[in-house]
């Protein structure tokens, strides 16, 4: 009986686990591509620019987008060794309006 619980909860376990692999991939997975493909709009209603900036939000956005791209960046780079760069790609964009 013992051997039959243990034999049990290890299985519970093991799927547990080997689900919880899967699912935070697939996950993570669909909010990137989500975020890639809607990054525009969400930036614009995000981003907290100056207020002299706000009206030029979804240019800047277009501007990061195409700049990102272009360099093969992701929006996880930010939090990676890439971090400077796409700040300085934001700048950059930004200052085309000021």
């Amino acid at each position: 009986m013992l051997k039959a619980l243990v034999l049990l909860a290890s299985a519970a376990i093991g799927f547990v686990v080997a689900f919880s692999f899967t699912a935070s991939d697939e996950i993570g997975v669909e909010v990137s591509e989500r975020l890639e493909s809607d990054f525009v709009n969400q930036c614009a209603a995000r981003a907290q620019f100056p207020p002299e900036l706000k009206p030029h939000a979804r240019s800047i956005c277009g501007c990061m987008k195409a700049e990102f791209d272009r360099k093969g960046m992701v929006l996880t780079d930010a939090f990676g060794s890439k971090r400077s760069e796409m700040q300085q790609v934001t700048q950059d964009c930004a200052r085309m309006y000021m």
